[in-house]
């Protein structure tokens, strides 16, 4: 029963990243059309918002990781 709640949820998921990718497209589709954006710009923000996230998702794995060490040479006090 719990694996069929799960799928579900997965299916409800995607059905939402699907509606949030159109209205995206939608967005973008109007502001290029109004002459508010270029697909240039919004590919030079889409490269450093990535370069930004990658930059902090690789400084909280090497957090991670040096507090994981940390705690394995940890040894109790008695």
């Amino acid at each position: 029963m719990k694996e069929v709640q799960i799928i579900a949820k997965l299916a409800d998921l995607q059905e939402t990243d699907y509606r949030n990718t159109l209205v995206l497209h939608a967005l973008i589709d109007i502001l290029v059309a109004k002459g508010l954006l270029t697909h240039d710009e919004l590919t030079e923000k889409v490269i450093e918002l990535d370069s930004q996230l990658s930059f902090q998702l690789d400084t909280i794995a090497q957090l991670s990781n040096a507090i994981s060490r940390r705690q394995t040479q940890t040894k109790p006090l008695l």
